[in-house]
């Protein structure tokens, strides 16, 4: 899929959960890399997927962390792991005010 979106121009969002997924993933020349912090089977978040998994990505690809994050603290951690972007989706989506919570977790 990652040669199929480069000749449309377009780029993927190489998803991985494991050291060996870390590792097919740069195969491909995969130049979007995101780290699932959810384990699919059991449904539970775990940051540490992405402290664990970062350290395998060498400089180049753009590293995203998905899942588990809801405070302002976890992407300051994200931004000490030199991860580029963070996906928040359930913190946003379980917030009484979508807003507000957005502000609290970018504002300063």
């Amino acid at each position: 899929l990652e040669k199929a979106a480069r000749a449309h121009g377009m780029q993927a969002l190489v998803e991985v959960h494991d050291a060996e997924e870390v590792r097919r993933a740069l195969g491909t020349g995969a130049t979007m890399i995101g780290i699932n912090n959810r384990d699919l089977k059991k449904m539970k978040t775990d940051p540490e997927t992405t402290r664990r998994l970062r350290r395998l990505i060498p400089p180049g690809p753009l590293v995203v962390s998905e899942s588990g994050i809801t405070t302002r603290a976890d992407l300051r951690a994200l931004a000490e792991l030199d991860v580029d972007a963070a996906l928040v989706g359930e913190a946003l989506l379980r917030a009484p005010d979508i807003g507000a919570k957005l502000r609290e977790l970018v504002e300063q």
